[in-house]
């Protein structure tokens, strides 16, 4: 059962992550403990932070659960953002996740300067959904054979986004969209996983995850789960909906 947040207990820290020292809390929700790294000059997105949290781990364990500790960094700016995930040059980022760490760009430094309490849940549960996937399939194996539509559309359908692009390349060769057209590549992968889980139910979608957790390759586990081949399901999805584009 999610506990309503908090166990909170300040700690003073120096820690280099950009030019600002920064706190350290620990926050215990839904069986997760989660380190907030915040500079102080983000007081205000601290508190939302803690708000959220509880709402934006229960979204991420729809797919499987979280690791026992996740610690979040938010970095004041783009720049520490860039620097801290080695990902430059994707002014579009905000936020980057690995097996059990969690970087926010602060909403303070968003164009409109801030995010609603429904935004900053969004992309948390997203950015958690992926340490879930991480967490039970090792980030440096084998979750680098999944598709970009699986992880980000696992993660978009989690965090209850909505995205309406589709493209045909996205599904095949989402890198080469990923800086020209990234909602081209989210919109596709949204659509993709929504149109596997109303294919073949959540339960089945699960198992592909408990396969994968299992030692299995993607291909493997998604064939084992769904009895289709991932070059299957593709091949038919990219069919169907380009045959709506093309009545619309």
């Amino acid at each position: 059962m999610l506990l309503p947040a908090v166990l909170a207990a300040l700690l003073s820290a120096q820690t280099a992550v950009g030019s600002t020292p920064h706190v350290v809390e620990l926050v215990a929700t839904g069986g997760t403990d989660v380190t907030v790294r915040i500079g102080d000059e983000d007081e205000a997105i601290e508190a939302q932070v803690r708000r959220v949290l509880p709402q934006a781990i229960r979204l991420a364990g729809r797919w499987g659960s979280l690791p026992a500790r996740v610690t979040l960094t938010v970095h004041a700016t783009h720049e520490e953002l860039e620097r801290a995930t080695g990902r430059a040059g994707n002014p579009w980022m905000r936020a980057w996740a690995r097996v059990a760490a969690v970087d926010l760009q602060s909403p303070r430094s968003w164009s409109r300067g801030l995010a609603s309490d429904e935004d900053l849940t969004r992309i948390l549960a997203h950015e958690l959904t992926h340490c879930a996937l991480f967490h039970a399939t090792g980030r440096d194996g084998r979750a680098r054979e999944i598709p970009t539509w699986f992880v980000e559309g696992m993660a978009s359908v989690a965090a209850d986004e909505h995205h309406h692009a589709f493209q045909v390349e996205a599904v095949k060769s989402p890198a080469t969209l990923l800086r020209s057209d990234p909602k081209a590549v989210y919109g596709t992968a949204d659509r993709a996983f929504r149109e596997l889980v109303e294919r073949f139910g959540e339960a089945r979608v699960r198992l592909v995850i408990t396969r994968l957790g299992e030692g299995h390759a993607f291909g493997a586990a998604f064939r084992s789960a769904l009895d289709v081949t991932p070059a299957e399901f593709e091949r038919d999805l990219v069919g169907r909906l380009s045959a709506l584009a093309a009545r619309d």
